[in-house]
């Protein structure tokens, strides 16, 4: 009988190790989704993500129209000092250019459409 108390009590000792281990775990994955809920605010939306990506894409062809602008710039004849106004530079580009993914008229500066970013095709 006394073996079996032993065995009691040894059993009851470890049910309550057992019960605290496992509240741990569970404040630990409470903690953990807090903090997961909390990081996700940090994580852009979907429309923080378009806007973004527009922002992102309407820069980068700045970058190329200014590239070529420079680019033209530097191939002018050294001895002209004049500098033509911005209309006549246009011409001197060339024609607006038609997306072969959507059609969209692009400025003839660019090498990438200017709404869809597919390749220019020459």
């Amino acid at each position: 009988m006394e073996r079996l108390w032993h065995e009691l009590e040894l059993k009851k000792k470890k049910l309550e190790k057992l019960k605290e281990e496992v509240n741990e775990m569970e404040s630990d994955l409470t903690r953990r989704r807090l903090e997961r809920s909390s990081s996700a605010s940090t994580i852009p939306s979907i429309e923080e993500m378009k806007q973004l990506r527009c922002k992102n894409r309407s820069l980068q062809i700045d970058i190329d129209c200014l590239t070529k602008e420079i680019d033209l710039l530097q191939t002018r004849d050294v001895g002209t000092k004049a500098v033509k106004p911005l209309a006549e530079q246009e011409e001197d580009e060339g024609t607006q250019w038609s997306c072969t993914a959507c059609t969209f008229l692009n400025h003839p500066a660019l090498n990438r459409c200017e709404q869809c970013e597919y390749p220019r095709h020459f």
